[in-house]
């Protein structure tokens, strides 16, 4: 990239330079051949000549040429042909260098992607697909976007965000984001139907995936769980409760925002699924690590039938399947999940 800019410079200080040529050639006819020849040019026949001269076309003189004219036409004769010579020299080798950095770039793309592992596949980069990505990559998590709009690729490239080219609905591109070997796929395109393919196309390719889908309509929100999707999200459902909850709670709701969406809060929301040989199993909550003092706040354990003990107690005790839900800053969320780990 380097190079490629370096010989952008150069060709925009050789064109430059032809157009000063040019105009220094144009005002010597108009001005001081005039005066010595004894002939009025006029400015066409200034440029004239002058685009006469340049291209080596050399029809013919436009009027007669002093000594003095016929010097100065050679030395610009020399002079633009050599700055048309470096101006053809340097655009070609801006054009095959973006060629061939083109070429890297995708080698190098197509290699990211294939050595991607446990990463978010991201369908669709709308408006919901961008706010999707966006919070993703604010966690520091790996994200591949397939989309088909060539806008929208060229903005991903330009965020070196790795993304495929293609229809999410098909497998060989589900197959290029690495949909095998992703933690979780997320199916946000505008339509329910192409959210649907998408879903049951997932699933088919990697059955242990975790897949969340848009439903914009509430009558396909049961299909979508149908089809493979473990959890599904309607926008307008959603929306409309956050309003309800915004009118009735704004502490609350401004509170989650913070949390939820401010780069610079520190605080976050996780889940921390506690390992099968975790030492915390079958101990009371205080002794065995996972509240302490300055730590990550447990707000609730999620059994694996699902089950919600809202604001455990110091003396609860956790069992084999569950997960905590925590709220903390980045380093207090480590601390419990390497006590978690033992």
């Amino acid at each position: 990239m380097r190079e490629l800019r370096r010989s952008a410079r150069q060709l925009w200080v050789v064109l430059a330079l032809l157009f000063v040529v040019m105009a220094g050639a144009v005002f010597f006819y108009l001005f001081t051949e005039s005066e010595r020849s004894g002939i009025e040019w006029t400015v066409v026949d200034c440029m004239y000549m002058a685009v006469l001269t340049l291209t080596t076309i050399g029809f013919e003189e436009v009027h007669p040429l002093s000594q003095t004219g016929r010097l100065f036409t050679t030395a610009f004769a020399i002079t633009g042909l050599a700055l048309v010579a470096l101006a053809v020299r340097t655009a070609a080798t801006l054009l095959v260098g973006q060629q061939l950095s083109a070429g890297v770039q995708r080698r190098r793309r197509l290699r990211a992607l294939k050595e991607m592992r446990d990463h978010y596949i991201v369908c669709g980069y709308g408006r919901m697909g961008q706010e999707t990505v966006h919070q993703l990559r604010r966690r520091g998590l790996p994200v591949v976007v397939i989309e088909q709009d060539p806008e929208a690729i060229e903005q991903l490239q330009e965020m070196d965000v790795p993304c495929v080219e293609g229809n999410a609905t098909q497998d060989e591109h589900l197959d290029a984001a690495g949909v095998e070997r992703a933690r979780s796929l997320i199916a946000a395109v505008a339509t329910d139907e192409d959210n649907l393919f998408i879903v049951m196309s997932a699933r088919v390719l990697n059955p242990s995936l975790y897949i969340v889908a848009r439903a914009s309509r509430e009558e396909t929100v049961n299909k979508l769980q149908r089809a493979g999707a473990n959890s599904v999200h309607s926008p307008y459902v959603g929306g409309g409760r956050d309003l309800a909850y915004a009118a009735v709670e704004p502490g609350v709701v401004h509170f989650l925002e913070q949390v939820l969406h401010q780069e610079a809060f520190d605080v976050d929301f996780r889940s921390v699924p506690l390992p099968d040989d975790s030492p915390v199993l079958g101990k009371p909550m205080l002794g065995s690590g996972v509240m302490q003092e300055g730590g990550a706040m447990v707000l609730a354990v999620l059994s694996k039938d699902n089950e919600l003990r809202t604001n455990p107690r110091p003396n609860t005790t956790v069992n084999q399947g569950d997960t905590l839900i925590a709220m903390g800053t980045r380093e207090q969320i480590a601390q419990l999940e390497q006590a978690v780990r033992g």
